[in-house]
């Protein structure tokens, strides 16, 4: 078992990139990934902007799964039929 910090144990298990908490954080990914292995000192600062950005990706999905839901809803027992979708781009 190995063992992780839990900023990088909840990236793997939830799909979140790097790329995507530096992007909600306003820190490089390079940054994040070396406080994430310890050469960079754990600051609150640091915890706080991790944590806001963590908030911030879990809205956007919850939005996500929001609208997913509804749009599901709406095409719920005629999953194969061909019919134009008005909400895709």
């Amino acid at each position: 078992m190995e063992i992780k910090p839990n900023l990088r144990s909840l990236r793997y298990r939830h799909h979140i990139t790097l790329a995507q908490l530096s992007a909600c954080a306003g820190i490089s990914g390079q940054y994040i990934s070396r406080a994430e292995l310890g050469e960079i000192a754990a600051t609150a600062r640091l915890e706080q902007q991790m944590s806001s950005a963590l908030e911030a990706i879990i809205s956007a999905r919850r939005e996500e799964l929001r609208t997913l839901e509804e749009d599901y809803l709406t095409c719920k027992g005629c999953l194969l039929r061909k019919e134009v979708y008005p909400n895709e781009q």
